[in-house]
């Protein structure tokens, strides 16, 4: 029984380690999944959020698009019953990463606002400009497709965040996408 001793003081460790890591594992799991789900219900939040700043409205309906090989979400915006706009949630690669936005459009076709909802990737204090108003308000009451200029914009031009560029492009590129998204919508008689 000497042998036996000696295996189980050799064994026991491995035991209870093989226990502890076993549990441990089934703790992190539960806990992946409860802040995915928190995650994902935060993200909703925020872009209601930002869906709401772009576009007042009554009522939001949640849609998908599939567009060019590509599927987009958007929000069918109402008031009274009646449409009233849209709201596209998009992205785009900046410099170091995705640049998220919503785009809201009128019935008009005019943009009604943009708001920036993850700059996060861009380099602090040059692409993380990105949600100033003095960007974001050049594209109010724009209605055709935008390029980036470094300064002086006129006519359908945006004068670029300084030192920027990418991010900016990353910005217009998806404005501009929306505003396609909604003569496509439009264009089928879109609900």
């Amino acid at each position: 029984s000497q042998m036996k001793n000696k295996i189980w003081d050799f064994v026991k460790p491995i035991v209870v380690l093989t226990v502890i890591a076993a549990v441990m594992a089934a703790l992190l799991g539960g806990t992946n999944l409860l802040t995915k789900a928190k995650i994902e219900s935060l993200a909703a939040a925020n872009e209601k959020a930002a869906v709401e700043k772009v576009i007042k409205a009554e009522k939001y309906e949640k849609l998908a698009l599939d567009y060019e090989g590509s599927e987009y979400t958007y929000f069918l915006v109402k008031n009274n019953g009646e449409k009233a706009g849209y709201a596209f949630t998009l992205s785009q690669n900046g410099y170091g990463g995705a640049v998220n936005l919503v785009v809201g459009i009128g019935t008009d076709g005019k943009i009604t606002a943009i708001e920036i909802t993850d700059v996060s990737n861009e380099t602090p204090g040059l692409g993380q400009n990105a949600v100033k108003p003095s960007f974001t308000d050049q594209f109010k009451g724009k209605d055709s497709s935008l390029t980036v200029t470094k300064s002086g914009a006129k006519g359908n031009e945006v004068n670029a965040i300084t030192g920027a560029t990418i991010t900016s492009k990353a910005v217009t590129k998806s404005v501009n996408l929306a505003m396609d998204l909604f003569k496509y919508i439009e264009k089928d008689g879109g609900e």
